[in-house]
């Protein structure tokens, strides 16, 4: 299921509560409210941009309590948190918290479903490390999706699924990594008998290699340049808006 089909039914619920208890006035007033707001929303969602974009990862939750405490006391002074406004307000900030706590982190799945050869992550806001150390199976996909949040992937010496395509010895292996951003980060480490071919990644946002991490542009060059020497290889694609990826060897 879509995350548009899964956002898009939560919206016609929360319109058909709104509609049941309070009838239609009250999905008018709540859409107004909503139009209000939306301002507000984005200069907060842009405040956060710019404090991950300035602030060192690990330092952002002084900044944050203080910037939040500062707007709840100035919004209580102007008499916003009194009376019916904070009727409507707390709840739907409470509806926010929850829809970030549900999306933040590994996505709920059945046991096993993300324990095979093909991975799915996703980080909202949060930070996500997903652990890697002893798969099931040889990994042949990984796909990491970051929106304002953290991706913290540890693939050194994580077996990847072997390439039938590349002969002789050692065996070859190869890791397709897809990467979707939105002003989010990716921090990937690989091992020392890892490169990197870039794909889909010329109309990327920042992606950064470390000094000790080979990359290629094409496999084409990385048979011929390092096969050898270097089996074990990701097939990077990274789309998106904002946000980096960052790539270090151990």
């Amino acid at each position: 299921m879509s995350r548009v089909r899964i956002a898009f039914g939560l919206l016609i619920v929360i319109a058909g509560t709104a509609w049941l208890l309070g009838g239609p006035g009250a999905v008018r007033s709540g859409g107004r409210w909503a139009f209000a707001t939306l301002p507000y929303g984005l200069l907060g969602i842009g405040l956060l941009v710019l404090l991950r974009a300035a602030v060192p990862r690990g330092l952002l939750a002084a900044p944050l309590a203080l910037i939040l405490g500062g707007a709840l006391w100035a919004v209580h002074d102007v008499g916003y948190l009194d009376g019916g406004t904070a009727a409507k307000a707390w709840p739907a900030l409470a509806i926010l918290l929850g829809a970030a706590i549900a999306l933040g982190g590994v996505p709920a799945v059945a046991d096993g479903v993300n324990d095979g050869p093909l991975r799915r992550y996703r980080s909202v806001v949060m930070t996500v490390r997903p652990e890697l150390a002893e798969p099931s199976a040889p990994l042949r996909r990984i796909s990491v999706a970051s929106y304002l949040g953290d991706v913290h992937l540890r693939l050194a010496d994580v077996p990847f699924h072997p390439d039938a395509g590349m002969q002789g010895n050692p065996i070859a292996e190869v890791l397709e990594l897809e990467v979707t951003l939105l002003f989010g980060s990716v921090a990937i480490e690989v091992d020392h008998r890892c490169a990197v071919v870039k794909g889909n990644v010329a109309n990327a946002p920042a992606v950064q290699f470390a000094d000790q991490v080979r990359v290629y542009a094409t496999t084409d060059i990385y048979a011929v340049e390092a096969r050898s020497e270097l089996p074990r290889r990701i097939q990077l694609n990274v789309i998106g808006v904002g946000g980096t990826v960052a790539i270090r060897s151990r």
